[in-house]
């Protein structure tokens, strides 16, 4: 078992990639094996995002926005045939065995409000294939969710395209651009926005 770090050892072991870096298509490989490799943490931050700032002040204050409803209103966001996995989740999760109230969630694909037409598909896969809900109460949520969500995106593309030329230069049958074009082409991510109850109230 490795022996455990602390807090300041993990803080110099985080890697940060510049946006900027991101953007040029830099090799930054050594970064990523830093990172991902074997003694890094499997974690990494970007940092100078454009419009970071914007996108996540213009979400982040719906989130107890939403919380504040009325459980009426909230209960009609509630997806059961989706797992709970798309729109309000709140007491849906178990932690250690007992219902989750600390937190509320609600859930939505950033990229696709409908990701899926297909019925069967969406019967089969209700988890990441049916559509988006979205709250009249609260019209501002969802412009706000899907242009901090797509920001999240379009940064992880940029990482991903990083990964793949790390694992290319070790490996040369490792098909080209194989993750990035996974992101890319999926239709199936979700994003979470979170609210944290007060203690008092979870």
């Amino acid at each position: 078992m490795p022996p455990k770090r602390s807090r300041s050892e993990v803080d110099a072991a985080i890697v940060t990639l510049p946006y900027a870096a991101l953007a040029r298509g830099d090799d930054l490989s050594a970064q990523i094996e830093a990172a991902y490799g074997v003694d890094g943490l499997g974690i990494l931050t970007v940092s100078g995002v454009p419009k970071l700032s914007e996108a996540r002040n213009g979400l982040l204050p719906l989130a107890p926005a939403f919380a504040a409803l009325p459980e009426e209103t909230k209960g009609k966001y509630e997806v059961p045939s989706a797992f709970y996995a798309v729109g309000w989740s709140h007491g849906r999760e178990k932690l250690q065995g007992r219902p989750d109230y600390a937190k509320g969630s609600y859930y939505a694909n950033p990229l696709h409000n409908e990701p899926f037409s297909d019925a069967k598909t969406i019967e089969t896969y209700p988890t990441f294939a049916a559509p988006n809900v979205w709250p009249d109460e609260l019209p501002g949520l969802e412009p706000a969710f899907m242009r901090a969500g797509q920001l999240v995106h379009q940064v992880g593309c940029l990482v991903a395209a990083q990964c793949d030329k790390y694992v290319r230069s070790k490996c040369e049958t490792y098909p080209s651009h194989m993750l990035e074009e996974i992101l890319k082409s999926s239709r199936c991510h979700k994003a979470r926005l979170l609210h944290y109850f007060p203690a008092s109230e979870a």
